[in-house]
């Protein structure tokens, strides 16, 4: 086995040569020891993504504070879980589901009912708020009935 010796001021300028490139790119550095990977380098939100995943156990599903109010998420959409248990509520299968939204996988539709399940009382709160005669009087809008299952919205002004 050979020994390399590395001065300590060699070191610290690789690591922040190392940490400056993994900034700037996100690739992440895999420390090896007889070709096998000992540790890895990533950026702290990575890692953070990485440690959420882990805990919620729904690798499709994520959470962003600034992506639709912070509520879960299906990754890489927009889509909210809550919006696939709305239409999975109304009788959708996932099947209509997958054809009504574009960018969507079974995998994340599937996850997406998974984790509802998984956070049943945290979701039906999330639900409950957001059902149309809550929201509206918030906004002072009103509904006018025109047909069975069919409403106008409009303000006080009658603005729809």
């Amino acid at each position: 086995m050979t020994v390399k010796i590395i001065p300590i001021s060699e070191m610290r300028r690789r690591l922040r040569d190392i940490l400056a490139r993994l900034e700037a790119t996100g690739e992440p550095y895999f420390i090896t020891q007889y070709s096998r990977p000992k540790a890895v380098l990533v950026r702290y939100e990575d890692y953070n993504a990485l440690v959420e995943q882990a805990a919620w156990g729904h690798s499709h599903i994520t959470s962003r504070p600034g992506v639709s109010g912070g509520e879960p998420i299906i990754r890489g959409t927009r889509i909210s879980v809550r919006h696939i248990v709305e239409r999975s509520r109304s009788g959708q299968s996932v099947e209509e589901i997958l054809a009504a939204l574009s960018g969507l996988t079974a995998a994340g539709v599937y996850d997406a009912l998974s984790y509802y399940y998984d956070h049943q009382p945290e979701m039906d709160q999330l639900l409950e708020e957001s059902r149309p005669e809550r929201v509206m009087p918030a906004h002072r809008l009103k509904a006018e009935r025109v047909a069975e299952g069919v409403a106008v919205i409009h303000d006080d002004a009658g603005r729809w």
